[in-house]
Order: C-alpha cells, then structure tokens, then sequence
C-alpha cells in the first residue's frame, strides 16, 4: 500500500521535529552541567585564595608576637618575675606597631595575669578556667612546648624558631574573646639569647589576637579583591553565596565569612536557547556553538583566576609586587643561604609628603607609578621591586652583593630620585630617595632580621640627611630594639 506524499512529508517534519526536541533537551542538559561545574570550579578556587590569605594573617600575627615572646629580657621580667611596666610597655608595642586588638599574658599556673583592650593593658589576676576557650588554647601551647624545649644549664630553652614554620611552635585558629570573634595566635614566651633560662613546668604563654572588625575585613579583602566581603556572627545559613565557617579550639562554629562569587549572574542560557533556535536551520552551526561557548566559560574562568593570583601578590597603582608577595619572596631567598646571597634594600622617598600636600593627591600617584618605573628599571632582572605601602619600596637583590656593584646601584637608585618628576597640570616634583641595605647573611640569616636591620639602615640614612645609602655593617650604632624600628615616621 502506498503511503500518501503528504503522510511521508508530515512524519518526516515530526522525525525532524522529534530529533530537534532531543538535541534540544540534551544540549540543555550540557548547558546545565558546564554551568554549574564552572561556578562550583571558580567557588573552590576562591575559597582556597580564601584559606591562604587567612592562613597567612595568622603567620603573621605570630612573627608580630615573637619581638615580645622570644626575648630573654620577657623571660626574666615576665616569666621568673613580673614587671607591670615591662607588660604594659610590651603590649603597647604590638597594639602601635601592629594594630593587634587584644594581648593576654596567661602564667604556667593557669592565671591571666595581663590583657590589653586596645592601647590599654589591665594587670590582673583570674584563673583561666572562667574562660573555657582560652583554656583549651594554653593545653595545646603547653604541649607543643613540652615537645620543642631543650634541656640548658640552669634550666630550659627553647629549639631555634630559625627555618620552622610557626604552626610547629605556636597556636593559630579563631576564637572569641570577650564575646567578640577574633583572629589569635598564642605561643610561649621563651629565651633568644639564652642569657637566662626557663624554668621547669608549663610555660607562661603570650596570646595576641585580631578582633574580626572592618579594619581586618579591609586587610583580607586586600588580597582576595572579593565582591561583597564580610563576616557573620553565629551560625547563619550560607544560601547561594559561597562562604567559610570558622570554628574555635573546641570545634564550636563563631560565625562565617562569606562573599559574591564572580560567577553568580553568569549564566549561559542567553547563548544557548538563540543557539537551539538554529537547530531548525543547521543541527552542525548548533553543534559548533555549544563548543565554542564551553571553550569561552573555560577561557573566561582561567582569566577569572589569572585576575585574582595578580591582584593578591601586586600593588594596584604601581604594578609593582606588594607586601605579600614579597614576604613569600624573601621566606624563600633565606631558605637558600648560605648557598646564595641576596641583599634586602629598602628606600623611601624624601619629601613625598610636600607634594601631596602642594600638589594633590593625583601628583603623589603619578610620582609612585614614575618611582616604580625608575627602580624598575635601575635594579633590573636580579631584584624584585616592591611596593609595601605609602612611599616605601624595597627590592630582594639577588645580584653581585659586593661593596663596589651595591654602591653603584644605590647611587644610581639616588640619582633616578633626585631626577625631576614631571606632574600632570605641568609642574615638577622634586623629590630624594634614602636607602638602607642589610646583606644576607652578613647582616641576619632570617626574614624579620634583614627586614628590621634594612630598616635600621634606611633611617640612619634619614638621620644623616636623607637622599643617601647606607649599609647596615656600617652603622656605627647598630640596634635592634623594636622600640627604635619607627621613628623615622616622623621625619619622613
């Protein structure tokens, strides 16, 4: 029996039509599939950028602890004695010079025998069983003490802290002090010189903490450049938003940190759905769609997190590397010696603050990003160049460290400063730059040695008249007292 051309025409359309369904609906389904792996893939990524940056404020709330914590002098005033002063002194220290939000001296017998709020230190006696958190914290202190002290004449020590990364000797997580969430890291206090020893028992631990405020929102958003970054008390749901719960020692959730995931809105649905209306057209032109877009999601996710690896390790008006990435640089330059020398140069520019206040604030950026450019070019391929905030650069050379090549490239870091600067509405800026250079490891074979000695340097040469070099080996006067790390702030 033959089949009517009309019946033939009109099952041929439903076969079409029926294919074009199933294409349809399985390119939906691929459509669904990139689209929820490629937000998942950029959420993983950003909550690792996430843990890293936490991770390293913790490192660094400890290193900030360590000029108090491993000091013979705090060991004879602060664990065999008790000087108020000395506590008070010292915790003012951490609070001017690093903004640390909350200081508690715990003694080996389970007593708070200090704390800071802020600029002001409160000497006291409270057992420290009324805080169950803090108690949990001294326990875990005290074992990795017992674990790294050595025995000496006279008593204990304590291993170097040199090469050792601090979670090997201090406490560092999240807890909640005085209601208020914070950032802590806790360790003993113990002996540099071993001038004086500890005594048998448990020791008397140093804990210092950051309250989770906007100032240290501020901070870690610096580095992870998140949309909409903050930190909620409590326990909250994390609904569509990607988020971070912390919890404190006894495994207790204080809140969470959260933030708008760059892909959140993307969405590949206004390609597609054009794309299967072509299906009735060209089923191959639909094809080659879809693949073009995957490879534009993937394209579009590597640049996503190309962007965020650049913007946590530069400074966004210079280009050049900021603080974090030089720290990074300068922990593995001192892994290397004494294989390798380097020199750590660190220059500030004379009368930078004259030409914001004459000129505006657009002068003082055109005059970094033109500093930048110059130093840039000055110290070459050895150095890294970075910029660590305000005025200050400093450069990790890994060049020839001689007397003759240093000279030579610190003269030329001084000339390249003293060249006029060329200002936007058509004036110049004339400025200075001041240097001070601390060798390693002539000069300290650690990271916080070559950075408070290249320091160190670097005001001398302020002290002397600016717009100079000087070496740290050559000082006369050398020091390295944290009380003496900044007064050049006030000349600068």
């Amino acid at each position: 029996m033959k089949v009517p051309r009309q019946q033939i025409s009109r099952l041929a359309f439903l076969l079409a039509g029926l294919l074009i369904a199933v294409t349809s609906i399985s390119l939906l389904f691929v459509g669904l599939v990139a689209s929820h792996a490629s937000r998942q893939q950029a959420i993983a990524n950003e909550e690792r950028l996430f843990r890293s940056a936490v991770a390293d404020h913790l490192r660094a709330i400890v290193r900030e602890q360590i000029t108090v914590a491993s000091s013979d002098e705090s060991v004879q005033k602060l664990v065999k004695g008790f000087d108020p002063s000395y506590a008070r002194q010292s915790f003012d220290a951490l609070w001017s010079t690093y903004r640390h939000s909350k200081v508690m001296l715990i003694s080996g017998s389970g007593n708070v025998i200090a704390e800071s709020f802020e600029d002001y230190t409160h000497i006291i006696t409270r057992p420290i069983a009324e805080i169950p958190e803090l108690q949990l914290i001294q326990e875990d202190v005290k074992q990795l003490f017992l674990k790294n002290r050595v025995r000496v004449p006279g008593g204990f020590g304590h291993r170097s802290l040199q090469g050792i990364d601090p979670g090997e000797y201090a406490v560092m997580g999240f807890v909640k002090i005085d209601g208020k969430p914070a950032l802590f890291g806790a360790m003993p206090v113990m002996p540099d010189e071993f001038q004086v020893t500890l005594p048998d028992g448990p020791p008397t631990v140093l804990l210092s903490a950051h309250y989770i405020d906007d100032f240290l929102l501020r901070q870690l958003n610096g580095q992870l450049n998140f949309a909409d970054f903050r930190f909620i008390d409590g326990s909250s749901s994390l609904d569509d938003d990607p988020g971070h719960v912390v919890e404190d020692a006894s495994g207790t959730p204080i809140g969470l940190f959260t933030w708008k995931s760059q892909t959140v809105g993307e969405s590949i649905w206004p390609t597609i759905i054009p794309v299967i209306a072509l299906l009735s057209v060209a089923l191959a032109a639909l094809a080659f769609g879809i693949a073009w877009r995957i490879g534009q999601l993937t394209t579009s996710l590597q640049a996503s997190e190309r962007q965020n690896r650049y913007l946590a390790l530069h400074d966004t008006l210079s280009g050049l590397a900021n603080r974090l990435q030089f720290n990074r640089v300068l922990e593995n330059a001192v892994k290397e010696l004494p294989a390798k020398h380097f020199a750590v140069i660190h220059c500030d520019l004379d009368k930078f603050k004259a030409v914001n206040d004459t000129h505006g604030h657009a002068a003082g950026d055109a005059v970094i990003k033109t500093m930048a450019d110059r130093l840039s070019k000055v110290v070459g391929r050895p150095g890294l160049v970075c910029r660590i905030g305000g005025d200050e650069f400093m450069v990790i050379y890994r060049g020839a460290t001689d007397r003759v090549n240093l000279e030579a490239l610190s003269k030329a870091m001084i000339a390249a400063g003293s060249t006029p600067i060329p200002l936007p509405e058509g004036a110049e800026a004339h400025i200075g730059v001041s240097v001070g250079i601390a060798l390693a490891p002539q000069d300290g074979d650690t990271a916080e040695e070559l950075v408070i000695r290249s320091d160190a340097a670097l005001y001398h040469s302020k002290k002397m008249g600016r717009n100079r070099f000087t070496c740290y080996g050559d000082m006369p006067d050398k020091t390295d007292d944290p009380d003496d790390l900044h007064p050049r702030q006030a000349t600068a």
